[in-house]
């Protein structure tokens, strides 16, 4: 009964994500930044496409662990039907499908304690309108970290009837961020950051997507009161990966800012294939808080300033 109600609960997160891209959504890839197979946790994907594709059918293509591991597989969506499933199966922590009579086929990754991203393609129809396009979102709950969010898939905005469109978010130039964070003693901040392009080479031939972004803190670190401490670093993410204000301040510069938070000005640059990156910011809110935010993790995609 308890299982029943929570898998029912976090599909209701899920749905009202999707239901709020409903009828704005015009792809035929949508890229979910980030998702946990961790112990105790759910990821749960909600899919929804008003043409059925059940001939090529509905391509899942995951990205996981520090090598961002390319795995792959092909479900199948009918028409204006709505798919709700645990990321993972049934056999790595997941609870399968929302609703167990479901006839759509889903792709479940397999393996538990992972993170990652994953790329959605419908391929049967050309899709790129919000008439047809496939639409969905994301929602995560991991008790272990209180991590609670749900959010829409990305757009690319392209028909994947061609082939050449599958995974391509090479229109994604974001390479400038604004990154603030407060101190460690209140809250510890990341930021998952996946790298964009045209992954469609990598996904045709089952490998793993390379592209790079080069994140740099532009010459100085600035603390709560606008102090600027200058000094440059910089930080390469491959594919996926972790990325903390400390890994874009040196020595100097982290003991000047620990107590107070910092704020960095990052510029970055995409190569081998990268255009730029999505980072999806995590504040993991700290004991000596106390309630109701102790305890608590926030997620959001971080709004880039070019």
């Amino acid at each position: 009964m308890k299982k029943t109600f929570q898998k029912t609960l976090i599909a209701a997160a899920a749905g009202v994500a999707l239901m709020s891209a409903v009828g704005t959504a015009s792809a035929n890839s949508l890229l979910f930044p980030y998702f946990t197979t961790a112990t105790g946790a759910q990821s749960v994907l909600s899919l929804y496409t008003p043409v059925a594709n059940a001939t090529t059918g509905v391509h899942y293509v995951y990205n996981y662990g520090t090598a961002c591991t390319h795995f792959d597989a092909y479900g199948k969506l009918t028409a204006n039907d709505i798919l709700t499933h645990s990321i993972a199966s049934t056999t790595a922590g997941g609870f399968g499908k929302a609703v167990s009579g479901d006839t759509s086929t889903p792709v479940y990754f397999p393996l538990s304690g992972q993170t990652g991203f994953l790329v959605v393609t419908t391929r049967d129809t050309a899709s790129n309108t919000a008439a047809t396009a496939l639409q969905g979102a994301m929602a995560i709950v991991d008790p272990s970290s209180g991590l609670v969010v749900s959010y829409t898939g990305v757009d690319n905005a392209l028909d994947t009837t061609n082939v050449a469109n599958e995974g391509n978010f090479a229109a994604i130039t974001n390479t400038s961020f604004a990154l603030a964070s407060l101190p460690a003693s209140l809250v510890t901040t990341s930021w998952y950051g996946v790298v964009v392009g045209d992954m469609s080479g990598p996904i045709g031939l089952g490998a793993n997507w390379a592209g790079v972004y080069t994140a740099s803190s532009n010459g100085n670190v600035y603390n709560n009161d606008e102090v600027a401490y200058s000094g440059t670093k910089s930080k390469a993410i491959t594919c996926a990966g972790a990325l903390t204000a400390t890994d874009l301040m040196t020595d100097a510069q982290i003991a000047s800012v620990t107590a107070t938070g910092s704020l960095i000005k990052v510029t970055g640059a995409g190569s081998a294939g990268g255009t730029g990156a999505v980072l999806m910011k995590m504040q993991a809110v700290q004991a000596a808080v106390g309630a109701p935010f102790a305890g608590k993790q926030f997620l959001h995609r971080e709004i880039a300033t070019n």
